[in-house]
């Protein structure tokens, strides 16, 4: 079997080596697209959706009396970040925690904002692996910030209810918009973990029916996944519930209830996801049965041959002895004879098998 080659890991985490607290450094996957600066300013009679090239001209067309959604998708541009800090006067250390892919779910409580970091997951079908990008929502009364690594998320339907005149979402605030884009990457998260079930019940079948080496890359394949999985979604159930406890100064108490919801959700995804944890395991040792079932079942039939040929090569071996007193040697159909007599072994020890059910 051919090797795969061995891939050294890129790691640029060390730009912050050596750096004072609060340095905005870019950690994630080099990115050469241009960054989309986006707002989104409604009430329950007006829309507007705007693109913008700096934060100043943004936040000079802000709607007073509106939900403002401001979308910054790459996250790259350490340039675009910095100006959040001068025009929005966000702190230089949650800026760092957005520039920063590797970073921990958490939620942090500033004076004026609140801070949420969190993963979208996306589960690639055909390789069989987790694309996760970092999301960081930051809360205000006056605005929702969304920052996101690249162009591309799980928020249309949100966009679409936004532009409905008559929607729910057009006659709440902020700290609904807020909830609605995490409960959207929640939920997405159950997608994910929708179709790995369903590719773990078909892994499940190709082991029980034809196990192969290919079975065992999978599993472990998915032990990953589901890694990837587990390290994103136990931190967010930790933050919804701190969002729960410290909820005051920017969540309305009538929207609570939906932050619960949500929180019910990371539970239940946990549950599942603990569940699929202990069926891979459990696909590891049925693999190493089946595998060992399938070796069995071969040493049986060689096993069973090399009985039948035991009194055939015993038979043989007596009369190819260089004896010149072998009185069977001068029989006149003595050969046929000998056939004759093997042939009833062969047949009477494979009747001897079928019946003992050996075979």
């Amino acid at each position: 079997m051919k090797k795969k080659p061995i891939r050294h890991r890129k790691s640029n985490a060390s730009k912050k080596a050596g750096l004072p607290p609060g340095s905005i450094t870019y950690i994630g996957k080099e990115r050469s697209e241009a960054a989309i600066l986006e707002m989104i300013s409604y009430n329950p009679q007006e829309l507007s959706k705007v693109k913008y090239d700096t934060c100043a001209e943004l936040h000079k067309y802000m709607q007073p009396n509106s939900v403002n959604w401001i979308n910054v998708d790459g996250i790259h541009n350490y340039q675009l970040i910095n100006e959040f800090h001068d025009i929005f006067k966000l702190d230089n250390l949650l800026l760092e925690d957005v520039s920063n892919t590797n970073q921990r779910p958490k939620v942090e409580e500033y004076e004026n904002y609140l801070f949420l970091s969190l993963k979208m997951l996306r589960y690639d079908e055909v390789e069989k692996t987790i694309d996760s990008e970092q999301i960081s929502l930051v809360l205000s009364k006056d605005y929702v910030i969304s920052f996101q690594e690249k162009t591309g998320d799980v928020f249309g339907h949100i966009r679409e209810r936004i532009e409905a005149p008559k929607g729910q979402i057009r006659s709440k605030k902020n700290d609904y918009l807020f909830y609605s884009l995490i409960d959207s990457i929640v939920d997405n998260y159950f997608i994910a973990i929708e179709n790995i079930g369903n590719d773990l019940e078909d892994l499940e079948d190709e082991i029980f029916n034809d196990p192969s080496q290919k079975s065992l890359q999978k599993i472990h394949a998915y032990k990953n996944v589901l890694l990837v999985l587990r390290r994103s979604i136990y931190p967010l159930r930790e933050s919804v519930n701190k969002l729960l406890r410290d909820n005051d100064k920017f969540i309305s108490p009538r929207n609570i209830k939906y932050f619960n919801d949500v929180h019910d959700h990371t539970i239940q995804i946990i549950d599942i996801l603990e569940s699929y944890r202990d069926v891979v395991s459990g696909l590891k040792d049925s693999y190493l049965s089946s595998l060992s079932l399938k070796m069995n079942q071969v040493m049986q039939v060689l096993t069973i041959m090399a009985t039948i040929f035991i009194p055939l090569t015993f038979i043989a071996g007596i009369y190819g002895m260089n004896f010149e007193t072998i009185p069977e040697l001068k029989w006149e159909y003595g050969y046929y004879y000998f056939w004759a007599i093997s042939i009833a072994i062969g047949i009477g020890l494979l009747f001897y098998f079928k019946k003992k059910k050996w075979l």
